[in-house]
């Protein structure tokens, strides 16, 4: 009787045993944003929802460039993943903020912007890839 409850085990053991062998863990799925500013024209470009790091930020500084009327000299500022974005300039210069949300992000911009001299700091853009 034993030996006929073994057999069984084992043959349940070896059919259900690939089952949870084909199971995938998912893994988290990183998605990242990124931020550029041109010094010259005050351009700022953003991006979101890349599967890289470096992707974003060229992203962020191609779309930058294309608002810079020929200068094409923006930097990216800053790269985050999986959060929510913003810039914010003023005549100082600019400031980029990341934060779990959008209001996160813009306060975080604002407070980096208004450490600049010139003050009158506004938010252009912000974006999330959550």
């Amino acid at each position: 009787m034993l030996q006929k409850l073994f057999s069984k085990w084992v043959v349940v053991t070896a059919l259900t045993l690939p089952l949870f062998g084909s199971v995938h863990v998912a893994k988290a799925q990183y998605r990242y944003g990124a931020t550029a500013y041109s010094p010259t024209s005050d351009a700022t470009g953003i991006s979101w929802d890349y599967a890289t790091e470096k992707e974003a930020l060229n992203a962020a500084v191609a779309v930058c460039n294309e608002k810079t009327g020929g200068a094409n000299d923006c930097e990216a500022l800053t790269s985050n993943s999986n959060n929510c974005g913003a810039i914010a300039v003023g005549k100082g210069g600019a400031g980029a903020g990341w934060g779990d949300d959008k209001e996160a992000a813009e306060a975080q911009a604002l407070a980096g912007c208004s450490e600049l001299e010139g003050g009158s700091c506004k938010v252009q853009l912000s974006a999330c890839n959550n």
